[in-house]
């Protein structure tokens, strides 16, 4: 194996596993959040399902919004090499954030996904 092989081996498994996430990791499964039903789903089948709440607030009209986020960063490319990473960012962040709404009664009100686009680097 040359030397610029093992050099870029290493670095691939650098850039892998050195990722760290935050928050509520159900969020990014699909199959969790889909079980979620409007007009339907309690807060007890969320709190089952996903956990509870990173925040929440509360509307006018005696609604709770439950907020849950997953953040995972991540070193880009720039991160490896010394001169480029003085000038530009060295770390990627994707974001995904959930809120549920509930009624007055306690059931589902509404769901409101966000996840804004990835930057361009391989998240873990």
């Amino acid at each position: 194996m040359t030397a610029g092989l093992k050099l870029l081996t290493v670095l691939t498994l650098l850039l892998i596993s050195a990722c760290v996430s935050t928050g509520t990791k159900a969020i990014t499964d699909a199959g969790s959040v889909s079980q979620i039903e409007v007009g339907k789903s309690t807060q007890a089948d969320v709190v089952a399902l996903l956990g509870y709440p990173i925040a929440a607030s509360y509307g006018g009209q005696g609604e709770e919004t439950w907020h849950y986020t997953r953040v995972t960063m991540y070193p880009t490319a720039f991160a490896f090499v010394p001169v480029v990473k003085a000038v530009t960012p060295s770390l990627g962040e994707t974001t995904r954030e959930l809120a549920v709404t509930f009624s007055q009664k306690g059931t589902v009100k509404s769901l409101g996904v966000n996840q804004p686009p990835k930057s361009p680097a391989p998240s873990g």
